[in-house]
């Protein structure tokens, strides 16, 4: 629920695939190898590949290549999604308000009575936007009954918070089959943890909200790949070999670019997308990239581990072109399971 978000992401109170009549259900997967020169560092490649093998609810590779029938998937999914002319209506669609209202939230001048009257506009909206409120995070000693008040002790930065955890929540938590549900609940536990780490990881360097932002919408176009997978004639003959998956990945991120250009999205946000999309070529140049890059992979990690599919103590193993200490990525991990554990405790 968003005020469990919101426990996580800001502290404890002010204290602080393919469907399933078609394939057999996710096999347990060993725990993730641990590269042994560092104690408990794994490396983000294996991270990747056992995160996108419990999204797909698949077991371990048994081909160490491309089969003939991956290459022919891998052919359909490129043909649909792998074009920049790709049929833009295929990607989901933003609330009509969301646009008018980032933009209004950029300006920090924007009165409390013009978010109100935009906020209004979407009832949905209204009602998540009250209910944070009066979540147990702000603690009003009065239940919050009204938008203009909601919006002031939410602030800004938590409004925008709100707007964007409602709008991409909805998008990546689909029930168009079970396995998609299924899926869709490891792909926001991804973007949720994903965000509050971009975050860590850019502190001081990079715009706040357009971390979360980078964050949030790192997987929006997995869904999607997902049902092309699925629409593939017997998809539980595919061996899905760890090359087969790991294209699979590369066109998730890229069709999330694809999302972020076509929502016009801040520019820094989209050159860190499209910096994780293509690494090899892009270099994850820029500090938001740069921190995308390892957010993401230390979320992935910690799914896993949060899955039983890793070893507890399993830590992003540090590289050049993530641009972080391992001791770095050691504290964002550490970071996303006290916001675990608080969320935990205050729930009790």
């Amino acid at each position: 629920m968003i005020g469990r978000f919101f426990r996580k992401w800001f502290g404890t109170g002010r204290k602080a695939v393919v469907a399933q009549e078609r394939i057999q259900p996710p096999v347990a997967l060993p725990p993730v190898a641990i590269d042994r020169a560092i104690p408990g560092a794994v490396p983000g490649d294996d991270i990747e590949d056992a995160f996108y093998r419990l999204v797909f609810g698949i077991g371990p590779p048994h081909e160490q290549g491309l089969t003939p029938a991956e290459q022919a998937t891998l052919r359909r999914v490129r043909d649909a999604f792998g074009s920049e002319r790709f049929d833009v209506g295929s990607l989901p669609r933003l609330p009509a308000v969301v646009p008018q209202l980032m933009r209004s939230l950029r300006n920090d001048d924007t009165d409390t009575r013009a978010l109100a009257e935009q906020i209004s506009r979407d009832t949905v909206l209204v009602g998540e936007v009250i209910r944070v409120a009066n979540s147990a995070y702000f603690r009003t000693a009065r239940p919050v009954a009204g938008l203009p008040q909601a919006i002031t002790l939410l602030g800004h930065d938590g409004l925008r918070r709100v707007v964007m955890q409602m709008v991409m929540r909805p998008i990546l938590r689909t029930d168009h089959s079970e396995a998609g549900k299924q899926a869709g609940e490891r792909l926001w536990e991804h973007a949720e943890r994903c965000a509050r780490a971009c975050a860590f990881l850019s502190q001081g360097v990079c715009d706040p909200f357009e971390a979360f932002l980078a964050g949030i919408a790192s997987q929006t176009g997995a869904q999607a790949i997902l049902r092309e997978v699925e629409r593939v004639p017997e998809p539980v003959a595919l061996p899905f070999s760890r090359p087969f998956v790991a294209a699979l990945g590369q066109q998730i991120e890229r069709l999330s670019l694809h999302a972020a250009r076509h929502w016009s999205f801040p520019s820094r946000v989209v050159q860190a997308l499209a910096e994780r999309a293509d690494p090899a070529d892009a270099g994850a140049r820029t500090p938001l990239g740069r921190a995308l890059l390892a957010a993401s992979r230390v979320a992935m990690l910690d799914v896993l581990v949060a899955r039983g599919r890793a070893e507890p103590e399993a830590v992003l193993l540090a590289t050049p072109a993530q641009g972080f200490s391992q001791e770095r990525l050691l504290a964002c991990r550490d970071d996303l399971r006290s916001a675990h554990l608080a969320t935990e405790l205050e729930d009790r």
